[in-house]
């Protein structure tokens, strides 16, 4: 009897013997043929790790001393690309783990890549678990879901939606600039010190008055630290292989990742909660937030049975958690980075200052219209965002074969676009390409760029960053109130030392020495 049931117990195990070795060695060296077949060029496939461990020590290297601050950053934080790009040229393909990894260098086949959201998806699903658990949302979802989500929250960020909300982030700003000056009264006028946690808060509560209309409480603040210390966990760059089940593996790394998941959850559902409960007493809110547009389909739904219920609830976490990480990372980096460059370009901040003082004075509420008046910060952020991009590259899965300049390019292979090294390319920008020169906006991003589409710090096409806009009011204002405000320069114990996981930011902090004006 017992012979006659292993037969199907064994069938499965050889299946999925056979399913595992087709996934690590018969898959990708057929891949690998086909590319060099087609003349593309690239690393040999190794048995599972692919180009992983050469990644690792790649990186360990870069991180191990630090760079000149003229210096170019991209050896530092994506070493892997680079030396793939040097040295088997703009079409060249590498390995994460059994998985191909093709880099596309052309502008106009990046343009398609990035417009044709339907054959080329979001790669995060590719991702370490860890990664997945804040990467979740409307940045995860593909094809007509997508589609439907971005559609209703479109509205939200449209320009003319977001100025009212100048006068929130001057406060924001406010707050954290009235820390430092006391800090420099301290200091008889001035003070030194890491500039970068007090712009992760700043960013932080700027966000929570979009988000849920509400000052950054001890609840919020907690929330988005667990999110921090669960996105550096998770970082993109050096943990680039997923091993199948890796989610259950018993590590210390996982349990910590679980404890930081459910406590998020738990924040926003309470959250969640607390909203129906008041509008059920009938309590009505004056300002719609983005929470309240999360939440649509849960104050329409009253009917809704608990299987549906908790689905949308799941969903409007994993909204929360994306806005909420990504709206205070990739903004405090842009603003402690403008810091950093103003600090060690003196001329640019006193014209940036004179400009401020010009368009502002001695007003006491800001609006958006006297944002609209800062050109020379606006060419600043500009040239911020093409020196130190939210993101280095944007990668995407490929859902079915497809033909990519010229090229085949086979089912589940990852297509990357390096936006950082081509956006520091001196073919496109010039000799100066990795200098600091806000100048090459001065006449905006089409004339900079001569109309090719070589600079994409949101990303392009139809899943652009939806949320720029208010990147930008958000950045402009808190620079223009701060150049009223202070000076500021380098400490002697800063270290330039670019480092990335989800973002681009200073590995030991940004230490400047800020004096009151």
């Amino acid at each position: 009897m017992w012979k006659i049931a292993i037969i199907p117990v064994v069938g499965i195990l050889v299946l999925w013997a056979w399913q595992f070795f087709n996934w690590v060695w018969v898959k990708p060296r057929k891949t690998e043929k086909l590319f060099r077949k087609q003349g593309m060029k690239g690393s040999s496939y190794k048995f599972l790790f692919g180009d992983t461990k050469e990644a690792e020590l790649m990186y360990k290297e870069a991180y191990s001393k630090p760079i000149g601050i003229h210096d170019d950053i991209a050896p530092r934080i994506m070493p892997n690309i680079l030396h793939a790009i040097k040295t088997y040229g703009n079409y060249s393909f590498i390995w994460s783990g059994p998985r191909p990894r093709v880099f596309v260098m052309d502008p106009d086949v990046i343009r398609e890549v990035m417009t044709k959201y339907h054959t080329y998806h979001k790669s995060y699903k590719t991702s370490n678990e860890i990664a997945k658990m804040v990467v979740t949302g409307l940045i995860n979802k593909e094809g007509e879901e997508w589609a439907k989500a971005r559609m209703k929250l479109n509205p939200a960020f449209h320009l003319e939606k977001l100025k009212p909300m100048v006068p929130a982030i001057q406060v924001c700003s406010q707050n954290t600039l009235n820390e430092w000056k006391e800090m420099a009264s301290k200091g008889g006028g001035s003070c030194c010190f890491d500039v970068y946690p007090y712009l992760e808060v700043f960013t932080s509560s700027a966000l929570a008055r979009l988000m849920f209309d509400s000052t950054y409480t001890e609840q919020l603040k907690q929330t988005f630290l667990q999110l921090s210390e669960l996105a550096f966990m998770g970082k993109l760059a050096t943990n680039p292989l997923t091993l199948p089940g890796e989610k259950y593996f018993p590590t210390k790394k996982n349990r910590r990742a679980k404890e930081i998941d459910k406590y998020v959850r738990a924040s926003f559902t309470s959250m969640i909660n607390q909203r129906l409960e008041k509008r059920k007493a009938g309590v009505k809110r004056a300002n719609q937030d983005l929470l309240d547009l999360f939440m649509q389909e849960l104050y329409e739904g009253e009917n809704l049975n608990d299987g549906d219920r908790q689905r949308i609830i799941d969903d409007i976490i994993g909204q929360c958690k994306l806005f909420f990480f990504a709206g205070y990372e990739t903004n405090s980096n842009l603003l402690t980075w403008t810091m950093i460059m103003l600090s060690a370009h003196q001329d640019w901040q006193a014209r940036a200052r004179e400009e401020a003082v010009q368009v502002l004075g001695n007003k006491k509420e800001i609006t958006s219209e006297d944002l609209g008046k800062l050109k020379i910060a606006t060419m600043i952020l500009n040239e911020m965002l093409r020196l130190f991009p939210s993101s280095m590259e944007f990668t995407r899965l490929v859902e079915e074969e497809t033909t990519l300049g010229g090229y085949t390019i086979p089912k589940d292979t990852l297509v990357t676009c390096p936006i950082l090294i081509l956006q520091r390319s001196t073919e496109i920008w010039g000799k100066d390409a990795g200098e600091f020169n806000p100048e090459r906006f001065a006449e905006g991003i089409v004339k900079a760029t001569k109309g090719e589409n070589v600079y994409m710090p949101f990303g392009w096409g139809p899943r652009i960053c939806i949320a720029q806009n208010f990147a930008f009011l958000e950045s402009k204002t808190f620079l223009a109130m701060l150049l009223l405000n202070f000076t500021f320069e380098l400490s002697p114990t800063y270290v330039h030392a670019p480092f990335v996981d989800f973002t681009i930011h200073p590995q030991y902090g940004a230490p400047i020495v800020l004096k009151k004006l």
